[in-house]
């Protein structure tokens, strides 16, 4: 048989996860729930225990703060088998419900003395799903910032990374301050634009420019430590 005078190429990776990949996110995800399960348990036993029930928010919250992991992780798929205009359109989903999981760390201003409770517990409950917030908001970036990376490069991952941090940092704001919620944007977008810029207003600006500026820097800083931290054990790049 003649020699047909061509090389086979190294076999072209699937667009879907290989195994390693799908253990590594299935033990993510396992991670993140019993992260949200923990303030869960505990609002239980200090429901039995007090026979009151307080903080009942922080499950509903918890919740909200889960779906922007689902979200990224049907656009990292879609964009990997190239469904562009699906995953543009969960990548929309995802923006809008992002903000939910940062919005746990405000959820602090709801502590105060509540006997029989002591005021530890209930900080360490407020505290462990704010905790559970932001790793469920920052596992949901790292996929999207992943995937953008793979269509437009690390540098286009960064920008997009850091501007929805930086907005998410006005969304918590609304959502804390102006009480409206990231669905508002399609059921009354009108009336969200007009409270908006009647709630935020020149008395108000002051306010919403360091709060906003403070809760983006905050979210800012903690995902750039989180992401060095995942390249500590990385080789160097070859030169």
């Amino acid at each position: 048989m003649e020699d047909s005078g061509t090389e086979e190429g190294p076999p072209v990776k699937a667009p879907g996860l290989d195994r390693y990949e799908m253990r590594v996110r299935l033990a993510l995800l396992g991670c993140l729930l019993a992260c949200g399960a923990f303030p869960v348990a505990m609002l239980v036993a200090r429901s039995t225990v007090s026979q009151q029930i307080s903080y009942g928010f922080i499950v509903w919250n918890l919740f909200l703060a889960g779906l922007p992991v689902m979200l990224a992780l049907v656009v990292d798929t879609a964009w990997r088998h190239g469904r562009r205009v699906l995953g543009a359109v969960f990548w929309v989903a995802w923006l809008l419900m992002f903000p939910n999981s940062p919005y746990l760390v405000t959820d602090l201003v709801h502590l105060r003395e509540r006997p029989p409770t002591p005021l530890w517990f209930d900080a360490l409950i407020l505290a462990s799903a704010a905790i559970a917030g932001l790793l469920a908001g920052f596992v949901s970036l790292h996929l999207v910032q992943a995937a953008v990376a793979r269509r437009l490069g690390a540098a286009w991952g960064w920008v997009m990374a850091v501007s929805v941090l930086g907005l998410s940092g006005f969304g918590v704001y609304v959502g804390r301050f102006a009480r409206f919620n990231s669905w508002d944007v399609l059921t009354r977008p009108r009336t969200l634009l007009y409270d908006i810029g009647s709630t935020v207003t020149v008395e108000d600006t002051p306010r919403a420019v360091v709060v906003t500026a403070l809760l983006s820097s905050f979210l800012i800083v903690s995902y750039v430590t989180i992401e060095m931290l995942t390249r500590l054990d990385r080789p160097a790049p070859q030169t």
